[in-house]
């Protein structure tokens, strides 16, 4: 029987691997995979009118209450005017919270456990897809700290040593996060693929989003724009120095100068806090845990 109503694939991200690029795809050629039956939503569009409400509902005293939260998400899919049995591509890493609440748990989203409910409940119609990436847990804590320490003020700062600590005590596990993404959405496939793989793994990403179809050769590449590059070892440590020589207002009021200063390349490597032994038993963990994953009922994992 012909479907009733669209259905929705969600990418979730995570953050950190490689989630704008594949968005800029999907933004690039929107108009077109619509006339197909595809419908991409903008990512910043959905994080507005839908991921923050969410967010924001969950505040001690909500700034979104319940009631408007339902009324958002109703003028949200409403106007993104799929038919029956057309495709609704939702993006937006920050689904299951943001990078600066792992670098403080050193945990995978610990706080998924209110988000994500909330996110699938208020989706209207059958998500039959979900897609995310995993990265291994060294360079992921490593680019979220960096991100976290982009967008933090001096009153929430937390130090190299801090991060480091929580990590290696909670021992981050991506196994029991992708049993919860499954949890609370029990008709989705999940498709996943590690970071590490993406470059081979790139058209294969897109074409699963896009669905069948889509010639993904045929799509238009996005315009070139410089990205925000990442941020230097060298950088990140004259950061936290000054830090603890000034405080953190006044340090993170320098922080794009002194990124500029030195600049990530041959002169100045990426930033990596982890010993040689702290990387290998994290790498370790890593392998084994994305083999477990793999394992799981409803989880293709993507392999090279």
């Amino acid at each position: 029987m012909p479907a009733q109503t669209p259905e929705v694939v969600i990418h979730g991200g995570v953050h950190k691997t490689a989630t704008s690029h594949i968005q800029s795809i999907l933004q690039r050629n929107a108009g077109k995979l619509r006339k197909s039956g595809v419908h991409y939503v903008h990512h910043r569009d959905t994080r507005k009118e839908y991921t923050v409400p969410i967010q924001l509902n969950q505040y001690r005293k909500p700034r979104v209450t319940d009631s408007e939260l339902v009324q958002k998400s109703r003028d949200f899919f409403g106007k993104i005017g799929a038919g029956p049995g057309e495709r609704i591509v939702l993006s937006d890493e920050n689904m299951p919270g943001h990078c600066g609440h792992c670098v403080r748990d050193g945990g995978l989203y610990l706080r998924s456990d209110v988000l994500l409910p909330l996110f699938a409940k208020h989706i209207p119609y059958p998500v039959t897809e979900l897609h995310l990436a995993v990265r291994d847990y060294a360079d992921f804590f490593a680019s979220a700290f960096i991100e976290f320490l982009r967008s933090a003020t001096g009153d929430n700062l937390i130090t190299e040593a801090t991060m480091k600590r929580a990590v290696l005590s909670n021992l981050p596990n991506w196994a029991g996060f992708i049993d919860f993404a499954l949890a609370c959405f029990p008709d989705a496939q999940l498709v996943i693929w590690r970071h590490e793989d993406f470059g081979a793994l790139s058209d294969t990403v897109i074409g699963n989003l896009c669905g069948p179809g889509i010639d993904v050769a045929s799509l238009a590449a996005p315009q070139r724009k410089r990205g925000r590059p990442s941020a230097s070892h060298r950088a990140v440590q004259e950061l936290l120095i000054e830090i603890e020589r000034n405080g953190g207002d006044a340090a993170l009021a320098r922080r794009v100068e002194i990124q500029d200063a030195y600049p990530r390349g041959p002169d100045y490597p990426g930033y990596d806090p982890w010993s040689a032994d702290e990387r290998a038993h994290l790498a370790r963990l890593y392998d084994k845990d994305t083999a477990e994953i793999a394992l799981r009922e409803r989880v293709t994992l993507l392999r090279p």
